[in-house]
C-alpha cells in the first residue's frame, strides 16, 4: 500500500467530481482518512459534503491561501481545466511549500508527451516544473471520457446524432482511440493511489483505457448491437484544419484532428496500466452509448 491517507482535489467539475466520489468510497472503507476539495467559494457541493468531503475555499492567486489549505495533505490531485490549467504551476509550488508528498497533474485525456502547442504543451511543461521543484508526481492518460463525448449535447459536436440515426465522422474514422468512462477513471485513480506501493506510483504515467476502438468500428458495433444502422458521412481533415486556423480555441476540432492523426491512444498495448488492477473491468464504448440512448 502507498501509505497516502489524506487527499485534496483541486476542482470538482468534469472529472474532479468522479475522482472525489471514488476517494470518498475509500474513506468510507477506511483506506483514506480525509478528502478535501479546493474551491473558489465555500458554498455548493452539498452532495460531496454529505458523503464526507471537506470544502476548502482558496484564492488561487494567493500562494499563502493555497499552502494553508494544503497543510497536512499527502496527495494533491489537480483536475483544473480550460484557462485554469495555467494555474497548476502556482498550485504545484504551494504544494511543495506545504509538504505535499505527491502531485497528480490535470492530464486525464490524450497523451501530452513532447507537446509543443496549445493546452497539451502547457500540460507537458508542468511536469518539467514538478521535476524542478523536486515534487513527486503521478499522471494519468485516459483518452476522451466515453460518457461525456457521447452524451446528448456533446456527441453532436463530434458528429454523432444517435437520436436521428446519423454520424458525421471527421477524417477517415479508422484510427483507434482510447476511451474511458469517468466513473472508471475515478475508481482507477483512487485504487492505484492507495493500493499500489509508492515505488509503483511516483514518477509514473499511468496509461489506462476502457476501450480502444475507432469511430468506424463504433458505428458498426452500435448498429449490430441495436439493429439501428447509422447514416454515415465523412468530413475531410481540411475542414477541421480551417476551423482551427480561424479559431485556435476550437477544442473539438483540435481533438478530431489529433484522433484522426492516430494520436488518440494512450500508449502501446504493452504500456497500459490496466493490469495494475485486474479487477477494474471498465465499461466499453458501445455499452455506454446503449446505456445513454437505449437499445
Amino acid at each position: 500500500m502507498s501509505g497516502y491517507k489524506s487527499f485534496a482535489v483541486a476542482g470538482a467539475g468534469n472529472i474532479g467530481k468522479f475522482i472525489i466520489e471514488a476517494l470518498l468510497d475509500k474513506k468510507a472503507s477506511g483506506a483514506v482518512s480525509s478528502v478535501s476539495v479546493l474551491t473558489r467559494s465555500s458554498g455548493g457541493h452539498e452532495e460531496l459534503v454529505a458523503k464526507g468531503a471537506k470544502l476548502s475555499a482558496v484564492d488561487y492567486a494567493s500562494p499563502a491561501s493555497l499552502a494553508g489549505a494544503l497543510a497536512g495533505i499527502d496527495v494533491l490531485i489537480s483536475t483544473l481545466g480550460g484557462p485554469a490549467i495555467a494555474q497548476q504551476a502556482d498550485l504545484a509550488r504551494a504544494a511543495k511549500t506545504a509538504g505535499v508528498r505527491l502531485f497528480v497533474p490535470s492530464e486525464f485525456g490524450n497523451p501530452t508527451d513532447g507537446a509543443t502547442e496549445g493546452i497539451f504543451a502547457v500540460k507537458a511543461a508542468l511536469r518539467r516544473t514538478l521535476a524542478e521543484l523536486g515534487l513527486p508526481y503521478a499522471a494519468f492518460y485516459t483518452g476522451p471520457f466515453t460518457d461525456f463525448i457521447f452524451a446528448p449535447g456533446f456527441a453532436e459536436a463530434f458528429g454523432f446524432d444517435f437520436k436521428n440515426g446519423k454520424a458525421s465522422i471527421g477524417g477517415s474514422g479508422t484510427a483507434p482511440i482510447s476511451f474511458t468512462h469517468r466513473t472508471d477513471i475515478g475508481r482507477f485513480v483512487a485504487h492505484s493511489l492507495t493500493a499500489l506501493p509508492r515505488a509503483k506510483i511516483e514518477g509514473r504515467i499511468f496509461r489506462i483505457e476502457g476501450d480502444r476502438i475507432s469511430f468506424n468500428q463504433i458505428v458498426a458495433d452500435y448498429s449490430t448491437r441495436t439493429g439501428k444502422p447509422l447514416a454515415v458521412t465523412h468530413r475531410p481533415r481540411a475542414e477541421f484544419e480551417a476551423a482551427v486556423a480561424k479559431n485556435p480555441a476550437d477544442f473539438p476540432s483540435i481533438l478530431i484532428l489529433e484522433w484522426d492523426a492516430g494520436k488518440g491512444v494512450v500508449g502501446k498495448p504493452d504500456e497500459l496500466g490496466n493490469d495494475d488492477w485486474p479487477e477494474w473491468k471498465p465499461a466499453k464504448v458501445v455499452d455506454t452509448i446503449v446505456q445513454i440512448y437505449g437499445h
